[in-house]
């Protein structure tokens, strides 16, 4: 069922939380005029996800990993608070138990993203995995 399904525009990235295939991704470019109403927004819904699943029925413990995957082409630094936001959330349901696993895709040929993701990854002390994209 997608909780969040937020179309990607020329400032905005496509989000993605579907609980069905247990994913929540942002893709594309992040520089939106107005970051604070984007965040609240998937923040909050992020977190009522994320409350659910550390108090799983028996039914919904098989169900896998959650898979939280950044494949951004660019990001301002108010957008950057943002993914801070999103990866402390998610470590700290990690940490209560949530199976989830962080994806940061960059391009083979962006190692500023690459970078970004490395400082991120340190800065709120959560791991991820990093995953280069070669394009065709």
């Amino acid at each position: 069922m997608k909780i969040i399904d937020l179309e990607k525009t020329e400032k905005t990235p496509e989000i993605l939380l579907d609980s069905g295939k247990r994913v929540f991704r942002i893709s594309g470019n992040c520089l939106p005029e107005n970051i604070r109403n984007l965040s609240r927004e998937v923040l909050e819904k992020l977190d009522a996800f994320y409350r659910e699943q550390t108090a799983p029925s028996e039914s919904e413990k098989d169900k896998g990993v959650f898979r939280v995957i950044f494949r951004l082409g660019y990001f301002n630094s108010a957008s950057a608070k943002f993914i801070a936001d999103v990866l402390i959330l998610s470590a700290d349901y990690a940490k209560k138990g949530c199976n989830l696993k962080i994806y940061w895709y960059y391009d083979v040929d962006d190692l500023d993203m690459l970078e970004a993701g490395e400082e991120m990854s340190q800065l709120v002390s959560v791991p991820m995995e990093f995953v280069a994209v070669v394009k065709e």
